[in-house]
């Protein structure tokens, strides 16, 4: 199996860039569903449920979850498995920690340094070749904190831009 280094790399320097929760996020709502209440957008990603595929009732968790068994399910595959997985798991991100936030809310914080890690570990197998993590993806880019699931899209917080 290849790893993708290069591409660890380049994320490694977009990660470096990220600011969250600016009031300037233009994020394409043909893309994503759209929501500027910080509280809905917290209740998305920890409290409710929804409707994804197989995983009806799951909540946000869930389907990040059922994503990323996904990704390491590409590892199990593999003969060497656990020696892939071990390389896998030692994946260092220091960037994550130097991430500015406007808010204070720990958790919050927490979880989307945890999906951060959930794309650079999905680029750092797949490339750019999972169409779950890169969206996720392209929306922590933009500034935006995807938080659930609505009409077969993520949906993304971002501050009001009034």
């Amino acid at each position: 199996m290849d790893f993708h280094y290069e591409l660890l790399e380049e994320t490694r320097k977009e990660i470096k860039n990220m600011r969250f929760f600016n009031e300037a996020v233009e994020i394409n709502e043909e893309e994503y569903e759209m929501i500027h209440d910080y509280e809905e957008a917290y209740d998305n990603a920890f409290l409710r449920e929804y409707e994804y595929g197989e995983l009806e009732g799951e909540p946000w968790s869930g389907i990040l979850e059922e994503n990323a068994a996904e990704l390491w399910g590409i590892i199990y595959e593999h003969d060497n498995y656990a020696e892939l997985s071990k390389i896998v798991h030692h994946i260092k991100i220091p960037e994550l920690y130097d991430i500015e936030f406007t808010i204070k809310d720990y958790d919050a914080k927490e979880e989307i340094r945890s999906e951060i890690e959930l794309c650079v570990q999905s680029r750092f197998i797949c490339g750019r070749e999972n169409a779950f993590f890169e969206s996720l993806f392209k929306a922590y880019k933009l500034g935006g904190w995807p938080c659930g699931w609505k009409n077969g899209k993520i949906i993304v917080y971002t501050p009001d831009n009034k």
